[in-house]
Order: structure tokens, then C-alpha cells, then sequence
């Protein structure tokens, strides 16, 4: 698949057709999505990949964990996000709940229960980083991300990254039995779309250039 085609058609997939992904078809994934780059090559990302029924038994212990504290899908912040982020985010929320409606969902239950069943995807890849590495190296670690998403992408593979599962670290850790010494960043639901789920429909739209970009010197 040509690179650009893969990079402009790549989108995060909530639903997913259920069959298996094989190890091997993972290991290709993983060892293409390892050219990412990193600072002086250290490579910092840790990954647990949990599939089946270590992925369903994982689910429901996050699940309880919700239903008893309630920590909600939401960017952390250290202070007030600026109105323009918050704008693209109700967008995205807007334009996802009618899909979700279509399902005979409730777009709040969707988007947190299902960011902790990770949307019923056979594969999820968890992925954590030493904490001796300073803040900086998380740099790396969103290179690596960008670089699995496409990669999987170009070997037909769905993904969805989500971060509300590093609410409940403590209860990932302790179920997988993860040194407290490792920081868990993100995870990445991965399986093969669902072509007939509405939810997959879906497309963000993108912030024009002028929002993002200053030019100095041009």
C-alpha cells in the first residue's frame, strides 16, 4: 500500500468483525512499526499484547473497577484547555453520536464502557515505558504509536488507541503482574473492522493548516 494512500486513509476503528488476529500476522506489525525513531535509538516502549480471553478477562476487571469509581473518557489537563481544542473535540462527540444511536447505543456508555471493553477488538496492545526514562521519552513512545497505527493500517488491520484505560493502571498491573516500576502511556485496540458498523463511518475532520501552523521567514 502506497504510504501517502495509507496515511490519509488511516482512521481509529470502534468496532470490529471479531475474528482472530494470529501471532504472526502481529509480529510483522510490531517488527515494521519498530523502525520508529527514537532518541539515541534507546527504543522505550514497553508492549504487552493480550488477545482472547486474557483480553475478555482483563475487560471485565476494568469494568468493575468503572462501576465502582467512575473515572469518565476525558484529555487530563494541568489547566484550562483552550477553546479551540475543546471545539474539535464536541465535534468529533457530535458528529460519532448519531452513528452511535444508530447502533442502539447511548454515546456516553459507548465511548467509556467500550474504551475498557476496547470496543470487543480480539487484540490489545498495551504499551508502557520505565519511569527512570525522563518526561521527553514519551516523545518517543507517540512516534512509535503513529508508526503501529499505520503500519497496521497497511497490513489491514483496524486500530482505535485509548487512553482512558491509564485511569485504572493499578488494576492492569496488578492482573498482568507489571513491575511498579513501569508506566503504562497508552493502549491500542486492534482487529479486523466491522465494514457494516456505523460507528465505522465515521471521519474527523482535520483543523485547517492555519490553525496549527505559523510560518516565519516563508
Amino acid at each position: 500500500m502506497d504510504l501517502l494512500e495509507t496515511v490519509r486513509k488511516r482512521r481509529s476503528v470502534r468496532s470490529f468483525d471479531g475474528r482472530p488476529l494470529d501471532k504472526s500476522t502481529l509480529e510483522k506489525v510490531l517488527m515494521d512499526a519498530a523502525n520508529a525513531p527514537s532518541a539515541i535509538n534507546m527504543q522505550p516502549w514497553e508492549i504487552h499484547c493480550l488477545s482472547d480471553k486474557e483480553r475478555e478477562r482483563l475487560s471485565l476487571k476494568l469494568l468493575k473497577s468503572f462501576k465502582e469509581r467512575q473515572i469518565t473518557c476525558g484529555p487530563g489537563a494541568a489547566g484550562k484547555i483552550p477553546e479551540i481544542f475543546i471545539d474539535r473535540a464536541r465535534m468529533a462527540a457530535e458528529g460519532m453520536t448519531p452513528l452511535v444511536e444508530e447502533m442502539g447505543l447511548d454515546f456516553k456508555t459507548f465511548v467509556n464502557t467500550g474504551s475498557l471493553k476496547f470496543y470487543g477488538a480480539p487484540t490489545v496492545m498495551l504499551i508502557f515505558i520505565d519511569e527512570s526514562f525522563p518526561s521527553e521519552r514519551m516523545t518517543d513512545i507517540g512516534i512509535f504509536l503513529g508508526y503501529l497505527a499505520l503500519t497496521a493500517h497497511a497490513h489491514g488491520i483496524g486500530t482505535c488507541p485509548i487512553g482512558l484505560v491509564t485511569s485504572y493502571e493499578d488494576e492492569i498491573k496488578e492482573a498482568l503482574n507489571i513491575p511498579e516500576a513501569k508506566k503504562l502511556v497508552i493502549s491500542v485496540a486492534m482487529g479486523y473492522p466491522d465494514p457494516h458498523a456505523p460507528i465505522n463511518r465515521f471521519r474527523s475532520e482535520r483543523a485547517s493548516l492555519n490553525e496549527s501552523v505559523r510560518w516565519i521567514g516563508f
